[in-house]
């Protein structure tokens, strides 16, 4: 089984990259065999989307830039981890432009109305990860749900979503036990559904 987690921060050291390695790391040991792997978004060039429709008949982008290769990740995956703290209400520019990007993952043969992803049917399942400086969940804006729509519409199910507020500090999200916590029971939740624990 592979666990692919992409990660829309750019602080190697930061709170989403804890609680994705705690979730990781709790998978991995509740799944022998299991294989993980970290993609820092921003370690890619991805270009913005340019609505050219090019991928209209196809899975596939029509840039040429570093994005083929994140989707090779995820087309070898059983499981995805979505992971990225909030700018702005919303997720980071590096996971937003994967996600415009992922528009060529869609494709609607009926109308415009209805669509089918690349993975639809696939099995493979998803957790999201939040992260926000403020107390107040209402400052998380769009980033959680955003992560959580995104996966639904690629077909993706999402099996547990976590949530970390009042985090700005690189690190100090590791003194907080209940988002620890919420990291560990998601990485047991991604070993249930992946095979046997």
């Amino acid at each position: 089984m592979r666990i692919t987690a992409l990660v829309g921060s750019r602080r190697k050291n930061g709170n989403t990259i804890i609680i994705v390695k705690n979730l990781l790391k709790t998978a991995e040991a509740s799944l022998p065999g299991a294989e993980t792997e970290i993609l820092y978004l921003g370690d890619y060039t991805i270009e913005a989307c340019t609505g050219c429709e090019g991928c209209r008949t196809s899975w596939d982008c029509v840039i040429q830039d570093d994005y083929p290769a994140i989707v090779s990740s995820i087309d070898k995956a059983d499981a995805l981890v979505l992971a990225s703290p909030t700018y702005w209400y919303t997720v980071s520019s590096d996971m937003k432009r994967f996600i415009d990007r992922s528009y060529s993952l869609i494709q609607y043969p009926v109308s415009r109305h209805e669509w089918i992803s690349k993975y639809s049917g696939s099995g493979k399942v998803c957790v999201t990860v939040a992260v926000c400086e403020q107390h107040d969940e209402s400052m998380m804006g769009s980033t959680l749900t955003l992560l959580n729509d995104f996966s639904r519409d690629l077909g993706i199910e999402v099996v547990a979503s976590i949530k970390a507020l009042g985090h700005f500090e690189a690190g100090s999200v590791k003194g907080d036990s209940a988002v620890i916590d919420q990291a560990k029971q998601a990485g047991r939740k991604l070993a249930e559904k992946l095979g046997p624990v």
